[in-house]
């Protein structure tokens, strides 16, 4: 008989713990810096928890505070609205990034994300963010 697989997994991430959280053992100090950034002052895991890094919900970013209102192809621009909050495990094997790609890069999106929460993340916590999401 054959084998059966799952059909939703994620790539391997053998820094984390079976808690999805890293092993000091095996992180670096820039990941696990990043990993504090994400539990705290990122505020990332206020939607994305571990181990999955995800609470499957919706979420409105309020991102019309950043734009005008613009008729782009007989339909009005105005912002996001509710978006569907991803998994962030494996997500260093998934760009482009976003609900519709418009973020190219993990740098771009934890830069997108320090806008839109008003985190004020300095350069080298963003550094670490991006370190420790790629661990996941």
């Amino acid at each position: 008989m054959a084998e059966m697989q799952e059909i939703f997994d994620f790539p391997p991430a053998p820094k984390l713990d079976v808690f999805g959280k890293l092993d000091p053992k095996k992180a670096t100090e820039s990941e696990m810096r990043g990993q504090a950034v994400f539990f705290g002052k990122g505020r990332c895991a206020e939607c994305h928890t571990p181990p999955f890094y995800t609470d499957n919900l919706m979420h409105n970013l309020h991102t019309e505070r950043f734009f005008k209102p613009k008729m782009i192809n007989g339909m009005m621009a105005v912002g996001d609205g509710m978006i569907k909050n991803f998994p962030l495990r494996g997500i260093k094997e998934s760009p482009p990034y976003l609900h519709d790609g418009r973020l190219l890069t993990l740098e771009d999106t934890v830069e997108f994300f320090n806008l839109v929460l008003e985190t004020k993340l300095t350069e080298p916590e963003k550094k670490d963010l991006v370190a420790f999401m790629r661990a996941l």
